[in-house]
């Protein structure tokens, strides 16, 4: 084979596979004048990732028609993820995406966001604001260790919280809006500066979500709620709890509370189990006779007098409010049934008289 055909062969695979490799490149380059055209930035894997002005590196996830951010190579420390790139959705953030980065110090969110990957912002020691908007259902391992971030306001459809806030030791508030169903996982365990929890709606459950929070004085749990299995262990300042009246089982959550001092169980409460052990100057709890403790539920706890409440107080109320409801309704049927009656019956006298 002549050399020459030999070299224009070898040429021609050559930029064949360049143009096979680098395709997006040479695609996006010939839009470089276009500002809204999507600029290559590098490859990972299979995986091209693009640039925007404003230094948000972004891709395609699957099958997913909207676009992940997946890093920032600016400079500034307040970041404002973007809603829409070149006319497609920001719908998700990659997982580990800005993971002990120092430089953060606030985080606004778009409202078109579903999606927080894992560790994402976890390890940002100078996080101190973030704003929520979108419709994010789920927050699993997101913040843990910010250890400026100060307050967290859930908006409308966050559904779950799981393993999402611990060691975020300046978080003194936190609110969470109607949609928030579950709180697992020790979300919020060390957050020892919290004092303040707000809940706009209704929950079934709580499950190891407050732990170690030294700092909370005062509980007021959401509406609702029927379950209790691990939620305020360790919180040494906690004094007050303002239980839900639809609480029906505690399967522990309070051990360890050394403040607490005096207790009214609501009335309905069925089971309590493991809950207040080592709950050292705790002196009174009141609570129904219909109240199940059992043996370990208060172990540690010297001081304690449990004093169960007459049999009936509120049941024997609501007997006595049925019982009179029941008769009035019945009076007013056999009231109804004798006046019918007598109508009838002189209705059939009239009738008698005008044939005679």
């Amino acid at each position: 084979m002549a050399k020459g055909s030999i070299l224009r062969r070898l040429a021609a695979a050559v930029i064949a596979a360049a143009v096979f490799l680098c395709a997006p490149a040479s695609v996006f380059a010939a839009k470089s004048d276009d500002d809204t055209a999507d600029k290559f930035y590098s490859r990972d894997g299979d995986t091209c990732i693009y640039i925007t002005q404003d230094k948000y590196l972004y891709n395609f996830k699957g099958d997913n028609p909207g676009l992940t951010i997946c890093g920032y190579v600016g400079d500034s420390g307040k970041l404002t993820i973007p809603y829409m790139i070149n006319g497609r959705d920001v719908t998700a953030i990659q997982a580990d995406t800005f993971v002990n980065d120092e430089r953060i110090t606030s985080v606004t969110m778009p409202g078109t966001l579903k999606e927080i990957g894992k560790n994402c912002f976890n390890g940002c020691p100078n996080l101190k604001e973030v704003k929520l908007r979108g419709n994010v259902n789920e927050f699993r391992e997101v913040f843990c260790g910010c250890t400026a971030l100060e307050k967290m306001i859930f908006p409308q459809g966050v559904g779950s919280i799981i393993a999402s806030f611990k060691d975020c030791t300046a978080l003194t508030y936190v609110r969470f809006s109607r949609s928030v169903s579950t709180i697992d996982e020790e979300s919020f365990k060390g957050c020892t500066a919290l004092t303040d929890i707000e809940w706009l709606g209704n929950m079934n459950s709580l499950n190891d979500s407050f732990d170690g929070c030294t700092g909370l004085e005062e509980v007021i749990l959401p509406g609702g709620l029927i379950r209790i299995d691990g939620a305020f262990d360790g919180c040494t300042a906690l004094r007050s709890i303002s239980f839900s009246d639809t609480l029906l089982y505690i399967t522990s959550g309070f051990s360890g509370c050394t403040a607490l001092t005096e207790l009214t169980l609501p009335e309905k409460l069925l089971f309590v189990n493991d809950a207040f052990d080592g709950c050292k100057e705790l002196s009174k709890v009141r609570s129904s006779q219909m109240t199940t403790i059992s043996a370990s539920s208060f172990t540690g706890c010297p001081k304690l007098t449990i004093e169960k409440e007459k049999e009936g107080s509120l049941w024997l109320v609501l007997g006595h409010l049925a019982v009179v409801i029941v008769a009035v309704i019945t009076a007013l049927l056999v009231y109804r049934y004798l006046d019918e009656k007598a109508k009838q019956i002189g209705r059939a006298t009239a009738q008698g008289n005008e044939i005679q």
